[in-house]
């Protein structure tokens, strides 16, 4: 029996460890209705106004399920890499919409949900999102410390979004970096 209930607190807290960590006392990061699921592999942020992939670039999109797949997202391990993968047309093409790129800072921030961790991101809209950095169109800017050596996202060119955290920066060199696209609704 014993060994019963050890095998149940086991399970329990393995799939606990592993899933989507959200604390609602966090004020919510998009309003009620402000994230709108076309069920086309697209979400619309009313707001913003932008297009967003439902989907992480290198997955695929199950229209009979209204989801994506959790594996098959490609990694971009320089900002060179991401920018070209966006002149891709193949790349850059949901169903029939075409015109997709790569967000900007601010534009990929405000997709962030801060009530939650692993990822920072809301669930329902964006299934399937890694729990990685993403990256940006934003170019970095050296950032020096005030001891004057330390500099953050020294080995990245453009800036990133950790979608771990919400973080706008990762602290260690990363090869997995994603990509998810947007594009002005019209």
């Amino acid at each position: 029996m014993k060994t019963i209930y050890i095998a149940i607190v086991a399970a329990l807290f393995s799939s606990v460890s592993s899933a989507q960590n959200c604390n609602i006392n966090q004020p919510d990061a998009q309003y009620e209705g402000q994230l709108v699921d076309l069920e086309n592999g697209t979400v619309l942020d009313v707001k913003t106004n932008l297009l967003w992939a439902k989907c992480t670039l290198g997955q695929i999109y199950d229209e009979s399920s209204n989801s994506c797949s959790n594996d098959g997202a490609t990694h971009f391990a320089t900002w060179q890499e991401a920018l070209q993968a966006t002149e891709v047309s193949a790349n850059t093409t949901i169903g029939v919409v075409t015109g997709f790129r790569l967000p900007n800072i601010k534009e990929l921030g405000s997709i962030v949900n801060y009530q939650c961790i692993e990822p920072a991101i809301d669930h329902n809209f964006f299934p399937a999102t890694e729990s990685e950095p993403y990256w940006t169109n934003t170019p970095d800017a050296p950032r020096i410390t005030n001891a004057g050596s330390v500099q953050i996202n020294t080995n990245l060119n453009g800036l990133v979004i950790n979608f771990e955290n919400g973080e706008e920066f990762i602290n260690n060199g990363t090869d997995r970096i994603l990509i998810r696209l947007v594009k002005d609704y019209q």
